[in-house]
């Protein structure tokens, strides 16, 4: 089965820090290590992992005609994968990502170029894909600010027999996302997206939820996202774990090539799977990404609800550990 992978893109610049991380003081100079340019973002680094297990993935994404752009498209055509490319008028996207110690990372991310990326405008006849994931609406203006926009994009793939798959980014105070109603935007969305898979601070962040991570609470928050539409609804925190919970036989057989077949299997499911332990991750960046990727390359080999959960939690590990996914 084939996979398009779309939405946000940005170059990632990492720089090599020190155990303890260095201070803002004005007028001082801090020692760091070498930098690395890496293209991140919800497409690169799920296609990444698509790409990695074996699948038939396609990649589309938009990004500026300038240095940061060259290189996002050179590391993307680096990796062989077929490239749908949008130049935008605006500069390439980056992201600086600060990670240090056990500590998880922190990002300063400039949007750029994804304020230009309408899901609408996929070329969905010519590629054809089975499955359709785009990620981070709240990093990709139009698609949040416009509640029509993600969910026209959803109506004509499932129009065309193609399951939807939809994941979320951290909603950031002062952001545009911000000031989007979110709980409004997933009333209107989720009823046309198959596979959701964001994070807890994801969700929280944008329902302005102030609640502790618990198994009790991401299994709550699970059932109200499928309660707003979703199919299967995959909902993770971290170390602590992820839920897999699922709607009817009957909501799953609407649900595109992908889940169509397996709606009998993988109807009314509520699994927990605790997250693998791995001591000093050699990186924590795109792990999301990871869980969402092994997810949707577990459901597109037609693996039961278990076995997909024990997939996409393996291929989290073996990506914190940054071993080969083959």
């Amino acid at each position: 089965m084939k996979v398009l992978v779309a939405g946000h893109c940005c170059i990632d610049i990492t720089p090599e820090l020190p155990g303890t991380s260095p201070g803002m003081e004005p007028g001082i100079l801090y020692s760091v290590g070498p930098l690395k340019f890496k293209v991140g973002g919800s497409a690169p680094n799920s296609s990444g992992t698509l790409q990695a297990l074996g699948a038939d993935v396609e990649v589309a994404v938009t990004m500026g005609d300038d240095e940061l752009g060259h290189i996002c498209r050179q590391q993307l055509d680096d990796r062989g994968a077929v490239l749908h490319w949008t130049t935008s008028p605006f500069a390439s996207s980056y992201s600086i990502v600060v990670e240090h110690g056990s500590h998880d990372r922190t990002f300063w991310q400039h949007e750029g170029s994804n304020a230009s990326f309408d899901p609408r405008e996929l070329d969905l006849d010519g590629i054809a894909p089975d499955l359709l994931h785009l990620g981070y609406p709240s990093l990709l203006p139009l698609t949040c600010t416009d509640p029509t926009v993600m969910a026209a994009a959803f109506t004509g793939a499932r129009g065309r027999g193609i399951t939807t798959s939809l994941d979320l980014a951290h909603v950031s105070d002062g952001s545009v996302a911000s000031r989007v109603d979110w709980q409004a935007w997933f009333e209107r969305t989720l009823p046309h997206v198959d596979v959701c898979s964001p994070s807890w601070d994801d969700v929280c962040s944008a329902l302005g939820v102030h609640r502790k991570a618990s198994r009790e609470a991401l299994e709550d928050t699970a059932d109200r996202l499928l309660g707003w539409g979703a199919a299967v609804v995959s909902l993770s925190a971290g170390s602590l774990g992820f839920v897999l919970r699922t709607a009817s036989e009957e909501r799953l057989a609407a649900g595109g090539r992908v889940l169509a077949p397996l709606a009998r299997q993988w109807a009314d499911q509520r699994l927990w799977f605790p997250a693998e332990h791995v001591p000093n991750p050699a990186t924590t960046v795109g792990a999301g990404d990871a869980l969402t990727g092994g997810l949707l390359h577990a459901l597109t080999r037609g693996l039961a609800p278990q076995e997909a959960g024990t997939f996409a939690r393996t291929t989290v590990g073996r990506h914190l550990r940054q071993v080969p996914l083959a």
